[in-house]
Protein backbone atom coordinates (compact mmCIF):
# COMPACT_ATOMS: atom_id res chain seq x y z
CA UNK A 1 0.00 0.00 0.00
CA UNK A 2 1.12 3.56 -0.58
CA UNK A 3 0.24 4.29 3.04
CA UNK A 4 -0.31 2.22 6.11
CA UNK A 5 -3.87 1.45 7.18
CA UNK A 6 -3.77 3.95 10.00
CA UNK A 7 -2.09 6.71 8.06
CA UNK A 8 -4.81 6.47 5.42
CA UNK A 9 -7.52 6.56 8.05
CA UNK A 10 -6.28 9.83 9.54
CA UNK A 11 -5.24 11.64 6.34
CA UNK A 12 -6.17 15.29 6.79
CA UNK A 13 -7.50 14.83 10.33
CA UNK A 14 -6.12 17.04 13.08
CA UNK A 15 -3.80 15.24 15.48
CA UNK A 16 -3.62 11.50 15.97
CA UNK A 17 -6.69 10.94 18.06
CA UNK A 18 -8.47 8.92 15.37
CA UNK A 19 -8.12 5.21 16.11
CA UNK A 20 -7.34 2.34 13.76
CA UNK A 21 -9.69 -0.62 13.87
CA UNK A 22 -6.83 -3.11 14.19
CA UNK A 23 -4.55 -1.20 16.60
CA UNK A 24 -3.73 -3.01 19.85
CA UNK A 25 -3.61 -0.86 22.96
CA UNK A 26 -0.55 -1.77 25.02
CA UNK A 27 -1.06 0.82 27.76
CA UNK A 28 -3.91 3.20 28.65
CA UNK A 29 -3.71 4.69 32.11
CA UNK A 30 -3.45 8.07 33.83
CA UNK A 31 -4.00 10.01 30.60
CA UNK A 32 -1.29 8.14 28.66
CA UNK A 33 -1.91 5.65 25.87
CA UNK A 34 0.31 3.50 23.64
CA UNK A 35 -0.91 1.53 20.60
CA UNK A 36 0.87 -0.94 18.32
CA UNK A 37 -0.38 -1.58 14.79
CA UNK A 38 0.88 -2.68 11.39
CA UNK A 39 0.44 -4.84 8.33
CA UNK A 40 2.11 -7.50 6.19
CA UNK A 41 1.88 -7.04 2.42
CA UNK A 42 3.20 -9.60 -0.05
CA UNK A 43 2.57 -8.99 -3.74
CA UNK A 44 3.42 -10.11 -7.26
CA UNK A 45 3.88 -7.74 -10.19
CA UNK A 46 4.60 -8.03 -13.92
CA UNK A 47 5.68 -4.62 -15.24
CA UNK A 48 7.35 -3.39 -18.42
CA UNK A 49 10.86 -1.92 -18.00
CA UNK A 50 12.53 0.89 -19.96
CA UNK A 51 13.19 -1.51 -22.86
CA UNK A 52 9.56 -2.63 -23.06
CA UNK A 53 10.25 -6.07 -21.57
CA UNK A 54 7.96 -7.48 -18.90
CA UNK A 55 9.74 -8.18 -15.62
CA UNK A 56 7.90 -10.06 -12.86
CA UNK A 57 8.71 -10.22 -9.16
CA UNK A 58 7.35 -11.51 -5.87
CA UNK A 59 7.98 -8.63 -3.48
CA UNK A 60 7.11 -6.87 -0.25
CA UNK A 61 4.73 -3.96 -0.87
CA UNK A 62 5.40 -1.92 2.27
CA UNK A 63 4.95 -4.18 5.32
CA UNK A 64 4.95 -1.91 8.37
CA UNK A 65 4.93 -1.95 12.14
CA UNK A 66 3.91 1.24 13.90
CA UNK A 67 3.71 2.75 17.37
CA UNK A 68 1.38 5.55 18.39
CA UNK A 69 1.19 7.27 21.73
CA UNK A 70 -0.57 10.19 23.33
CA UNK A 71 -0.60 11.89 26.71
CA UNK A 72 -3.19 14.36 28.06
CA UNK A 73 -1.19 17.35 29.31
CA UNK A 74 -4.32 19.28 30.35
CA UNK A 75 -8.00 19.19 29.27
CA UNK A 76 -7.23 21.40 26.24
CA UNK A 77 -3.83 20.05 25.23
CA UNK A 78 -2.60 16.57 24.23
CA UNK A 79 0.92 15.56 23.26
CA UNK A 80 1.38 12.69 20.80
CA UNK A 81 3.85 10.78 18.66
CA UNK A 82 3.85 8.25 15.84
CA UNK A 83 6.69 6.12 14.45
CA UNK A 84 6.44 3.58 11.62
CA UNK A 85 9.08 1.15 10.34
CA UNK A 86 9.08 -1.06 7.24
CA UNK A 87 10.45 -4.57 6.73
CA UNK A 88 10.69 -7.03 3.83
CA UNK A 89 8.20 -9.80 4.57
CA UNK A 90 8.95 -11.71 1.36
CA UNK A 91 12.66 -12.30 2.16
CA UNK A 92 12.88 -11.63 5.88
CA UNK A 93 14.35 -14.99 6.92
CA UNK A 94 18.12 -15.04 6.38
CA UNK A 95 18.13 -11.85 4.34
CA UNK A 96 21.14 -10.42 6.18
CA UNK A 97 23.33 -13.19 4.72
CA UNK A 98 22.56 -12.24 1.12
CA UNK A 99 23.45 -8.55 1.21
CA UNK A 100 26.57 -6.53 1.98
CA UNK A 101 24.41 -3.85 3.58
CA UNK A 102 20.93 -3.65 5.02
CA UNK A 103 19.47 -0.71 3.15
CA UNK A 104 16.86 -3.07 1.70
CA UNK A 105 17.51 -6.03 3.99
CA UNK A 106 15.83 -7.73 6.90
CA UNK A 107 14.81 -6.40 10.27
CA UNK A 108 13.11 -3.00 10.52
CA UNK A 109 15.20 -1.87 7.58
CA UNK A 110 13.51 1.42 6.59
CA UNK A 111 11.48 4.18 8.18
CA UNK A 112 8.08 5.25 6.87
CA UNK A 113 6.96 8.24 8.91
CA UNK A 114 7.78 9.58 12.36
CA UNK A 115 6.60 12.72 14.09
CA UNK A 116 5.48 14.25 17.37
CA UNK A 117 3.28 17.17 18.22
CA UNK A 118 0.63 18.93 20.25
CA UNK A 119 -3.09 19.01 19.50
CA UNK A 120 -6.06 20.73 21.11
CA UNK A 121 -8.71 23.36 20.55
CA UNK A 122 -6.08 25.60 18.93
CA UNK A 123 -5.46 23.02 16.18
CA UNK A 124 -2.42 20.81 15.65
CA UNK A 125 1.32 21.56 15.65
CA UNK A 126 3.57 18.77 14.35
CA UNK A 127 7.28 18.22 13.60
CA UNK A 128 8.97 15.26 11.90
CA UNK A 129 8.50 13.38 8.62
CA UNK A 130 5.30 12.32 6.85
CA UNK A 131 3.54 12.58 3.47
CA UNK A 132 3.39 15.99 1.74
CA UNK A 133 0.24 18.08 2.09
CA UNK A 134 -0.09 18.00 -1.70
CA UNK A 135 -0.27 14.22 -1.52
CA UNK A 136 -2.87 14.09 1.26
CA UNK A 137 -5.26 16.81 0.08
CA UNK A 138 -4.86 16.85 -3.72
CA UNK A 139 -3.50 13.53 -5.04
CA UNK A 140 -4.89 10.86 -2.69
CA UNK A 141 -8.59 11.52 -3.45
CA UNK A 142 -7.77 10.58 -7.07
CA UNK A 143 -5.69 7.46 -6.47
CA UNK A 144 -4.30 6.08 -3.23
CA UNK A 145 -4.05 2.46 -4.27
CA UNK A 146 -2.10 -0.67 -3.40
CA UNK A 147 0.74 -0.65 -5.95
CA UNK A 148 -0.07 1.49 -9.03
CA UNK A 149 -0.89 5.19 -8.77
CA UNK A 150 -1.14 8.09 -11.14
CA UNK A 151 2.06 10.13 -11.27
CA UNK A 152 2.40 13.32 -9.22
CA UNK A 153 4.69 16.34 -9.14
CA UNK A 154 6.49 14.63 -6.25
CA UNK A 155 7.29 11.70 -8.53
CA UNK A 156 8.99 14.13 -10.92
CA UNK A 157 11.21 15.21 -8.04
CA UNK A 158 11.85 11.57 -7.08
CA UNK A 159 12.98 12.41 -3.56
CA UNK A 160 11.70 11.46 -0.13
CA UNK A 161 13.70 14.40 1.21
CA UNK A 162 10.51 16.34 0.47
CA UNK A 163 8.76 14.39 3.25
CA UNK A 164 11.30 15.09 6.01
CA UNK A 165 12.36 17.91 8.33
CA UNK A 166 8.83 19.34 8.40
CA UNK A 167 7.00 21.62 10.79
CA UNK A 168 3.27 22.09 10.17
CA UNK A 169 0.39 23.89 11.84
CA UNK A 170 -3.11 22.64 10.94
CA UNK A 171 -6.11 24.66 12.08
CA UNK A 172 -9.26 23.22 13.65
CA UNK A 173 -12.22 22.88 11.30
CA UNK A 174 -14.27 26.09 11.48
CA UNK A 175 -17.67 26.04 9.73
CA UNK A 176 -16.26 23.47 7.30
CA UNK A 177 -13.06 25.45 6.63
CA UNK A 178 -9.56 24.24 7.53
CA UNK A 179 -6.07 25.43 6.61
CA UNK A 180 -2.52 24.19 7.04
CA UNK A 181 0.84 26.00 6.79
CA UNK A 182 4.36 24.74 7.27
CA UNK A 183 7.84 24.36 5.86
CA UNK A 184 10.59 21.86 5.14
CA UNK A 185 13.83 23.02 6.75
CA UNK A 186 17.28 21.73 5.86
CA UNK A 187 20.08 23.59 7.65
CA UNK A 188 23.63 24.22 6.49
CA UNK A 189 24.87 21.06 8.24
CA UNK A 190 22.36 18.78 6.49
CA UNK A 191 24.64 18.59 3.41
CA UNK A 192 21.65 18.43 1.10
CA UNK A 193 23.62 20.26 -1.60
CA UNK A 194 25.45 17.03 -2.48
CA UNK A 195 22.29 14.92 -2.70
CA UNK A 196 21.53 14.16 -6.37
CA UNK A 197 17.93 12.95 -6.37
CA UNK A 198 17.11 11.86 -9.92
CA UNK A 199 19.30 9.07 -11.33
CA UNK A 200 17.27 8.84 -14.56
CA UNK A 201 18.92 11.94 -16.03
CA UNK A 202 22.06 11.38 -18.15
CA UNK A 203 25.12 13.08 -16.69
CA UNK A 204 25.62 15.45 -19.63
CA UNK A 205 22.08 16.86 -19.23
CA UNK A 206 22.81 18.42 -15.85
CA UNK A 207 21.55 17.18 -12.50
CA UNK A 208 18.81 17.85 -9.96
CA UNK A 209 20.08 18.30 -6.41
CA UNK A 210 18.95 19.23 -2.95
CA UNK A 211 19.57 22.63 -1.43
CA UNK A 212 20.36 23.13 2.25
CA UNK A 213 20.18 26.30 4.32
CA UNK A 214 16.59 26.78 3.18
CA UNK A 215 13.14 26.81 4.80
CA UNK A 216 10.78 25.86 1.97
CA UNK A 217 7.17 26.93 2.74
CA UNK A 218 3.95 25.16 1.82
CA UNK A 219 0.30 25.63 2.69
CA UNK A 220 -3.25 24.77 1.80
CA UNK A 221 -6.92 25.38 2.47
CA UNK A 222 -9.80 22.91 2.45
CA UNK A 223 -13.57 23.41 2.69
CA UNK A 224 -16.20 20.72 3.28
CA UNK A 225 -19.96 21.06 3.09
CA UNK A 226 -22.18 17.99 2.97
CA UNK A 227 -20.54 15.47 0.65
CA UNK A 228 -18.50 18.12 -1.22
CA UNK A 229 -14.83 18.83 -0.40
CA UNK A 230 -12.74 21.51 -2.12
CA UNK A 231 -8.99 21.85 -1.55
CA UNK A 232 -6.07 23.92 -2.83
CA UNK A 233 -2.36 23.51 -1.95
CA UNK A 234 0.86 25.38 -2.80
CA UNK A 235 4.41 24.06 -2.25
CA UNK A 236 7.49 26.22 -2.90
CA UNK A 237 9.99 23.31 -3.43
CA UNK A 238 12.83 25.62 -2.40
CA UNK A 239 14.90 22.68 -1.10
CA UNK A 240 15.49 21.50 -4.69
CA UNK A 241 17.56 22.95 -7.54
CA UNK A 242 19.06 22.25 -10.96
CA UNK A 243 22.74 22.48 -11.97
CA UNK A 244 24.17 22.74 -15.48
CA UNK A 245 26.72 20.17 -16.65
CA UNK A 246 30.23 21.69 -16.85
CA UNK A 247 32.31 18.83 -18.25
CA UNK A 248 34.28 16.10 -16.53
CA UNK A 249 37.50 15.86 -14.57
CA UNK A 250 39.71 12.78 -14.61
CA UNK A 251 40.52 11.61 -11.09
CA UNK A 252 43.22 9.03 -10.28
CA UNK A 253 42.82 6.84 -7.18
CA UNK A 254 45.55 4.67 -5.64
CA UNK A 255 44.72 1.84 -3.25
CA UNK A 256 46.80 0.45 -0.37
CA UNK A 257 48.65 -1.92 -2.73
CA UNK A 258 49.71 0.80 -5.15
CA UNK A 259 47.13 -0.05 -7.81
CA UNK A 260 45.74 2.96 -9.63
CA UNK A 261 42.37 3.52 -11.26
CA UNK A 262 41.07 6.53 -13.15
CA UNK A 263 37.48 7.72 -13.29
CA UNK A 264 35.76 10.66 -14.94
CA UNK A 265 33.84 12.78 -12.46
CA UNK A 266 31.13 15.17 -13.63
CA UNK A 267 31.36 18.86 -12.77
CA UNK A 268 28.30 21.05 -12.27
CA UNK A 269 27.69 24.76 -11.72
CA UNK A 270 25.07 27.53 -12.01
CA UNK A 271 22.56 26.23 -9.45
CA UNK A 272 19.02 27.38 -10.29
CA UNK A 273 15.69 27.22 -8.47
CA UNK A 274 13.73 24.09 -9.35
CA UNK A 275 10.28 25.72 -9.24
CA UNK A 276 7.04 25.30 -7.33
CA UNK A 277 3.89 23.19 -7.48
CA UNK A 278 0.25 23.98 -6.83
CA UNK A 279 -2.90 21.95 -7.12
CA UNK A 280 -6.68 21.95 -6.69
CA UNK A 281 -9.06 19.11 -5.94
CA UNK A 282 -12.86 18.77 -5.84
CA UNK A 283 -14.40 15.55 -4.55
CA UNK A 284 -17.91 14.42 -3.73
CA UNK A 285 -18.99 11.50 -1.55
CA UNK A 286 -22.32 9.71 -2.16
CA UNK A 287 -22.69 7.01 0.49
CA UNK A 288 -19.86 4.57 -0.44
CA UNK A 289 -19.01 6.22 -3.80
CA UNK A 290 -16.42 8.99 -4.06
CA UNK A 291 -15.65 10.90 -7.27
CA UNK A 292 -12.78 13.40 -7.48
CA UNK A 293 -11.29 15.86 -9.98
CA UNK A 294 -7.75 17.27 -9.85
CA UNK A 295 -5.61 19.92 -11.50
CA UNK A 296 -1.92 20.07 -10.57
CA UNK A 297 0.84 22.22 -12.06
CA UNK A 298 4.61 21.97 -11.71
CA UNK A 299 5.68 25.56 -12.42
CA UNK A 300 9.34 25.10 -13.34
CA UNK A 301 12.07 27.72 -12.85
CA UNK A 302 15.06 25.54 -13.77
CA UNK A 303 14.13 25.88 -17.46
CA UNK A 304 11.89 28.22 -19.44
CA UNK A 305 10.25 25.22 -21.12
CA UNK A 306 9.72 22.63 -18.37
CA UNK A 307 6.22 23.07 -16.88
CA UNK A 308 4.00 20.02 -16.31
CA UNK A 309 0.18 20.13 -16.09
CA UNK A 310 -1.85 17.19 -14.77
CA UNK A 311 -5.63 16.79 -15.10
CA UNK A 312 -7.19 13.78 -13.38
CA UNK A 313 -10.49 12.06 -12.63
CA UNK A 314 -10.78 9.29 -10.05
CA UNK A 315 -13.53 7.23 -8.42
CA UNK A 316 -13.74 4.64 -5.63
CA UNK A 317 -16.81 2.57 -4.68
CA UNK A 318 -17.22 0.38 -1.63
CA UNK A 319 -19.38 -2.53 -2.82
CA UNK A 320 -19.68 -4.30 0.54
CA UNK A 321 -16.83 -6.83 0.44
CA UNK A 322 -14.16 -4.41 -0.72
CA UNK A 323 -13.54 -1.50 -3.10
CA UNK A 324 -13.57 -1.02 -6.86
CA UNK A 325 -11.59 1.97 -8.10
CA UNK A 326 -10.15 3.62 -11.17
CA UNK A 327 -8.53 6.83 -12.34
CA UNK A 328 -7.52 8.60 -15.52
CA UNK A 329 -4.87 11.33 -15.77
CA UNK A 330 -3.77 13.48 -18.70
CA UNK A 331 -0.17 14.72 -18.36
CA UNK A 332 0.94 17.68 -20.49
CA UNK A 333 4.73 18.13 -20.32
CA UNK A 334 6.71 20.91 -21.96
CA UNK A 335 9.79 19.82 -23.90
CA UNK A 336 12.44 20.01 -21.17
CA UNK A 337 10.11 18.46 -18.60
CA UNK A 338 10.06 15.24 -20.64
CA UNK A 339 13.47 14.36 -19.18
CA UNK A 340 11.73 14.10 -15.78
CA UNK A 341 8.33 12.72 -16.79
CA UNK A 342 9.58 10.26 -19.42
CA UNK A 343 13.42 10.03 -19.35
CA UNK A 344 13.61 7.25 -21.96
CA UNK A 345 11.46 9.34 -24.32
CA UNK A 346 13.62 12.48 -24.09
CA UNK A 347 15.74 13.31 -27.13
CA UNK A 348 18.17 16.25 -26.95
CA UNK A 349 18.10 16.51 -30.77
CA UNK A 350 14.30 16.60 -31.00
CA UNK A 351 12.81 18.46 -28.04
CA UNK A 352 9.05 18.72 -28.36
CA UNK A 353 6.22 19.02 -25.87
CA UNK A 354 4.64 15.66 -25.10
CA UNK A 355 1.40 14.45 -23.53
CA UNK A 356 0.57 11.16 -21.81
CA UNK A 357 -2.56 9.24 -20.82
CA UNK A 358 -2.44 7.31 -17.52
CA UNK A 359 -5.09 4.76 -16.54
CA UNK A 360 -5.25 2.74 -13.32
CA UNK A 361 -7.97 0.16 -12.51
CA UNK A 362 -8.23 -2.10 -9.48
CA UNK A 363 -10.25 -3.77 -6.81
CA UNK A 364 -10.00 -5.35 -3.38
CA UNK A 365 -11.86 -8.26 -1.79
CA UNK A 366 -12.08 -8.67 1.98
CA UNK A 367 -11.34 -12.17 3.25
CA UNK A 368 -12.02 -10.99 6.82
CA UNK A 369 -12.02 -7.81 8.87
CA UNK A 370 -8.20 -7.93 8.92
CA UNK A 371 -7.23 -9.56 5.62
CA UNK A 372 -7.88 -8.74 1.96
CA UNK A 373 -6.56 -9.40 -1.56
CA UNK A 374 -6.24 -6.97 -4.47
CA UNK A 375 -5.77 -6.90 -8.23
CA UNK A 376 -4.60 -3.83 -10.20
CA UNK A 377 -3.60 -2.92 -13.74
CA UNK A 378 -2.08 0.28 -15.11
CA UNK A 379 -1.04 1.93 -18.38
CA UNK A 380 1.32 4.94 -18.27
CA UNK A 381 1.78 5.74 -22.00
CA UNK A 382 5.54 6.26 -21.66
CA UNK A 383 8.37 5.32 -24.04
CA UNK A 384 8.35 1.52 -24.51
CA UNK A 385 5.26 1.49 -22.20
CA UNK A 386 7.62 1.75 -19.23
CA UNK A 387 5.75 1.11 -15.95
CA UNK A 388 2.70 -0.50 -17.57
CA UNK A 389 1.65 -3.82 -16.02
CA UNK A 390 -0.41 -5.75 -13.49
CA UNK A 391 -0.05 -6.46 -9.77
CA UNK A 392 -1.84 -8.60 -7.19
CA UNK A 393 -1.29 -9.32 -3.53
CA UNK A 394 -2.56 -10.03 -0.06
CA UNK A 395 -2.60 -7.76 2.99
CA UNK A 396 -3.02 -8.67 6.66
CA UNK A 397 -3.53 -5.77 9.08
CA UNK A 398 -3.09 -5.94 12.84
Amino acid sequence: MKKTLLATAIAGVVGTLATGAQAATVYNQDGSKLDVYGNLQISWKNVQDEDGNYQDELFDNGSTIGFRGEHIINPNLTGYFRAEFEFNADEQKGYYDSLDNNSDGSGLSKGDQAYLGLTGEFGDLRIGSWDPLMDDWIDDPISNNEYFDNTEAQSDISSQKHEGNKITYTSPIMAGLQFAVGFNYYGDDDELDDYAYNDNIPEDQGRFVGRDGKASPFGGVRYTTGGLTLAAVYDDLDNFAYQDFAGTTTVTNTDAFGNTTTVNVGNYDNKQDFGSVYGMNASYQWDTLRVALKYEKLDADWSSNADVDRYALGARWGYGNGDLYGSYQYVDAEANAVRLVDPEGFDTDNTNDKSYNEVVLGGTYNLSAQMYVYLEGASYDREEDNGTGVATGVVYSF
